[in-house]
């Protein structure tokens, strides 16, 4: 019975706090130069807080793909360096299938921002993708459909950047889960201690030594250096804001201090509210080293992709009556069956960063243009199952 007044709260306390940001989309201006930007790059102030930008136009009636990091990165792993070559990278090969691509950094300890923002949250990160979003596609006079590629811990904005994207009146008809994790407090746990850095944010030196290892193993798949790993570590690389760790820590900051507030970072991460969240395909790698996300990606997210499936487009039409006819009913199960069987989840080998290089970078744009018109076929056939529910 506590468990379950707990979570009542936790719901309550979520859709409450929430409710009143939803509707505020988060301005964009320009900034000053900044001498740390590589060729492509565009720093923005999203309601003051500054975002690094990478956007490459395509095909204006295509979707547009967004990248988004994971923990400690920029995304600049999506889009490469001076000196690289941009087959490495998923926004060249997004490109070569007509795909305008932006790749969206959040603010982080790295040397390209001017300052840090320890009390930025996952809301706040939502938001700012969102805006960023919205400011391209404006700008570049886009369809406004889009695509958001969240990586590892990047994928704990799914509810926040569908719920800011509705707002600045974006359709985003797709998220891709790319060996990330969703947006559930606590759902892992933390390799090592997770502490604060004289500068407010968060720091995990052992992550660092992590990440070598999955860029070197990508190397070697590749057979050669992506990316040097000094350059890695010191373009890419940077401490973040306490509360991006909520699948780990589930804490805020307040004043100096990382406060552990599990209530918060439930509503932080809008992780209860089912009802308001994107449809979900995944892309995981098959390497023992990535063994978390080799083994429980499908079914971590199979909890809101069937709850997309059942409560935004079932449900309406099953609560309407109880006469249904067999056949229609055996009808939409089936199609909830395959729609939970595997179908919207792929893999790509590869560790962690298996996107990471032309051999995976490649084929993971393969199977986004894969998923993405399964989930059509999908969509349709369980609508056409529905319709046929009530029908004389």
């Amino acid at each position: 019975m506590r468990l379950y007044i707990n979570v009542f709260h936790a719901l309550f306390f979520s859709l409450v706090s929430l409710g009143a940001q939803a509707v505020q989309s988060w301005t964009v201006e320009k900034t000053k130069v900044n001498a740390h930007l590589y060729p492509g790059e565009e720093m923005l102030l999203t309601n003051g807080i500054e975002t690094l930008n990478y956007f490459k136009a395509g095909d204006p009636q295509k979707p547009l793909v967004i990248f988004v990091p994971g923990g400690f990165h920029l995304a600049r792993v999506a889009y490469g360096y001076p000196g690289g070559d941009e087959k490495d990278f998923l926004a060249y090969w997004f490109g070569q299938k007509g795909f305008s691509f932006l790749g969206a950094s959040y603010p982080t300890g790295n040397k390209v921002y001017s300052k840090v923002y320890p009390a930025f949250s996952i809301r706040d990160w939502g938001n700012q993708v969102a805006a960023v979003a919205k400011h391209y596609v404006d700008k570049h006079g886009l369809s406004g459909e889009i695509i958001v590629l969240g990586w590892s811990a990047g994928g704990q904005i799914t509810q926040s950047v569908y719920e800011a994207s509705q707002a600045a009146g974006l359709d985003m008809s797709l998220y891709v889960s790319i060996a990330s994790t969703p947006p559930i407090p606590l759902l892992l746990a933390a390799p090592g201690a997770i502490s604060k850095s004289k500068n407010g944010l968060s720091k995990a030196p052992q992550f660092y030594e992590l990440f070598k290892r999955y860029v070197t193993a990508q190397n070697k798949m590749n057979g050669h250096v992506i990316i040097p790993w000094e350059t890695f570590e010191s373009d890419v690389l940077g401490e973040i804001p306490v509360a991006l760790n909520a699948i780990m820590i589930a804490s805020r900051y307040d004043n100096g201090n990382f406060v552990q507030d599990l209530d918060w970072a439930i509503a932080d991460t809008g992780a209860l509210k089912f009802t308001d969240f994107p449809m979900v395909v995944t892309i995981s790698g098959n390497k023992v080293l990535d063994n978390d996300h080799a083994l429980t990606d499908r079914g971590n997210w199979g909890l809101y992709q069937v709850q997309h499936l059942y409560r935004n487009i079932a449900l309406p039409a099953l609560s309407k009556s109880e006469e249904i006819d067999p056949e229609n009913w055996q009808n939409l199960m089936d199609q909830f069956s395959y729609a939970t069987s595997g179908a919207l989840n792929a893999r790509v080998p590869g560790n962690h960063f298996f996107w990471y290089g032309e051999v995976g970078a490649r084929e993971t744009v393969t199977q986004v243009e894969m998923l993405r018109l399964r989930v059509r076929n999908v969509l349709s056939s369980i609508e056409a199952s529905v319709a046929k529910l009530n029908a004389p």
